[in-house]
């Protein structure tokens, strides 16, 4: 349901910031911002879903033996589109210089270039999803909370395993505002051979049942 969600808004931002924002020979430049428009309002949607949202850990949860359950969080599920209208901005400007100059092997450079990126963060949310599924699981202190940029906000936090070794860590909380303060409790879910390899729950695009 969750993908299903993801994938409709980024239709929807898409198709808003097409609409009102297209390459049109001497017009007024909304190829530019008719993207970032769509993406304020999207982030402003975003913002009051994600803060009536529960956050799932402070209702007593417990986490079962592995392997667990693991799907995508309804936070990124409603805040992952919002940043979709801006990669029109340089598709929409490597359209117009085309009309005057052959660049064609730009097209494929930045192909390559968006290639690599998503190898990059499909093996770290690869990862994630291991950690959740197949990871220890214990709870973590938060030590202190940072304010960053918006929806990138930082905590400092530290945990102990199962075999007694403590280990601190920082991450982010986008999108639990509500639920990540500093004393409080978050579930870590981490490699027991490995436990620096670990991943907090608020920085998870994921959520374990």
């Amino acid at each position: 349901m969750q993908i299903a969600v993801t994938i409709t808004l980024t239709f929807l931002y898409f198709g808003l910031s097409l609409a009102f924002g297209g390459v049109r020979p001497g017009g007024f430049i909304w190829w530019f911002f008719a993207p970032c428009i769509v993406m304020v309002c999207a982030g402003f949607i975003a913002s009051g879903i994600m803060a009536i949202l529960p956050v799932p850990w402070t209702n007593g949860r417990r986490y079962g033996p592995p392997p667990r359950r693991v799907h995508l969080s309804w936070r990124a599920a409603v805040r992952l589109p919002v940043y979709a209208p801006p990669l029109l901005i340089p598709w929409h400007m490597l359209s117009i210089l085309r009309m005057h100059f052959d660049l064609d092997w730009v097209l494929y450079l930045l192909v390559t270039l968006a290639l690599a990126i998503l190898a990059i963060v499909a093996q770290r949310r690869r990862r994630e999803i291991l950690l959740l599924r197949s990871g220890e699981v214990t709870l973590a202190l938060v030590d202190y909370r940072e304010v960053d940029i918006e929806w990138a906000d930082r905590i400092t936090y530290h945990f102990m395993t199962a075999r007694g070794i403590t280990v601190s860590g920082r991450g982010l909380y986008a999108g639990y505002e509500n639920g990540v303060v500093e004393g409080s409790s978050i579930p870590v879910f981490y490699d027991a051979d490995n436990p620096r390899d670990h991943v907090v729950a608020c920085a998870s695009w994921f959520e374990a049942d």
